[in-house]
């Protein structure tokens, strides 16, 4: 039971300190023990010890992959469907108490968070609702829009409306409604009227529906500070299309996702994608690769582009350098070379296609393209002036008189 990463000092030891003592051959007392200290996490417990691959249970024994620490705390609560099963050594009752303490905290903040996400929603659903009534109001479609209730949560709050003619419709997309009923004796004159009411109906849906994603899009526009031309994008336009083929288990992606695996399959796609752009015309226009340094935010990069005739630069890598300088290396000549050594190799294996190379003016990146001219004997260095002209413009904004008149 040794190890733990030391984490036994507030949960080892407590016997021998608050256990039963004896007087002296006189009966003995039991000394009732304090409560432990509550948990933080199911790894602040001596009991649970983080490893470098995952953590593993001081109970029963066993270790486990990945750092879960919900299914770590199942786990020693010998709670079922946890994917990992059950500890299967005695646990005290104290230790449950805590861990039981513990899961009804978390559980407690988790409900927490979601009536608070729920409360937003329907926040923002009333103040567009609003909006939304004053400008199907200007358009000369009568819709009445009920109260939304506490209860909607991230429902639609056009679940249930009533239009300009007295109709009660229960949904945007339901095919049924309830007509008001009519006092004559002949049926199918009666109906007439209401099957034409239907239809006007219908067509106030509609409207109604197109203001809600309107004015859905626009305040969301304003409210996350995002550029109104972004609406004129087509991916932008392509996202409103493909959102009306989706059905009701789909799930927004939430940004851990959008972060994390669907930016690595999107990035994947995207390079593989340039880099048959970059060869489809190779072979008769050649390679050139362009490289500059920067520094952001304390974070040292290496930019390296792509291009050939037919294709304007697209940047291939962005290489971190931090570790490289942690090590006490440095951006030199050397170095930047066998940066650029690496993507030549990768799109240029054969060494047939690659004739230029443009750095800027620093003295660095100037040796590296004579590393690589060295390398590449079919290729040349040469000093790219955009990077000068840049410069040049921003020294002269920066003079007073015109400072001013910018």
């Amino acid at each position: 039971m040794g190890g733990g990463g030391g984490g036994f000092d507030d949960d080892m030891g407590e016997e021998g300190i608050w256990g039963e003592e004896g007087n002296g051959g006189e009966e003995e007392e039991e000394v009732l023990l304090p409560p432990l200290p509550p948990l933080k996490s199911v790894f602040d417990c001596g009991y649970v010890h983080q490893t470098q691959s995952g953590w593993e249970c001081m109970w029963c024994g066993k270790s486990f992959v990945g750092r879960h620490s919900t299914r770590a705390l199942r786990h020693v609560m010998k709670m079922t469907k946890n994917d990992v099963g059950v500890c299967s050594a005695a646990i005290p009752d104290k230790y449950l108490k805590r861990y039981e303490a513990l899961f009804r905290c978390l559980s407690q903040r988790s409900a927490a968070r979601k009536r608070s996400h729920e409360e937003k929603h329907d926040s923002v659903a009333v103040s567009q609702d609003a909006s939304v009534a004053t400008l199907l109001a200007k358009r000369g479609v009568m819709v009445s829009l009920p109260p939304i209730p506490q209860s909607l949560g991230t429902k639609s709050s056009f679940a249930s409306f009533s239009v300009n003619d007295g109709a009660s419709v229960t949904s945007s997309s339901s095919k049924t409604s309830s007509y008001p009923k009519r006092k004559s004796p002949f049926p199918l004159p009666s109906m007439q009227p209401s099957i034409s009411a239907s239809i006007q109906n219908m067509g106030d849906i509609r409207k109604s529906n197109n203001a809600t994603l309107e004015m859905a899009i626009a305040d969301f526009f304003h409210s996350e500070n995002i550029p109104d031309a972004v609406v004129d994008s087509p991916r932008f336009a392509r996202l409103v299309r493909v959102c009306r083929l989706v059905g009701d288990d789909f799930v927004i992606p939430n940004r851990k996702k959008i972060g994390g695996e669907l930016l690595d399959l999107n990035y994947e796609t995207t390079y593989k994608s340039n880099k048959e752009k970059l060869l489809k015309e190779a072979r008769v226009f050649g390679l050139a690769f362009l490289g500059d340094g920067a520094t952001i935010k304390r974070m040292p990069l290496m930019n390296v582009l792509a291009m050939t005739a037919t294709v304007s630069p697209m940047t291939i890598e962005i290489q971190d350098c931090s570790s490289h300088m942690e090590e006490g290396g440095k951006k030199d000549a050397v170095y930047v070379a066998s940066l650029f050594e690496e993507k030549v190799g990768e799109f240029d294996p054969q060494n047939q296609l690659t004739d230029v190379f443009f750095f800027d003016g620093a003295s660095n990146v100037q040796k590296a393209g004579e590393v690589l001219m060295a390398k590449y004997p079919r290729s040349f260095s040469f000093h790219g002036g955009e990077h000068v002209v840049s410069l040049f413009f921003s020294s002269i904004a920066k003079l007073k008189p015109i400072k001013v008149c910018h």
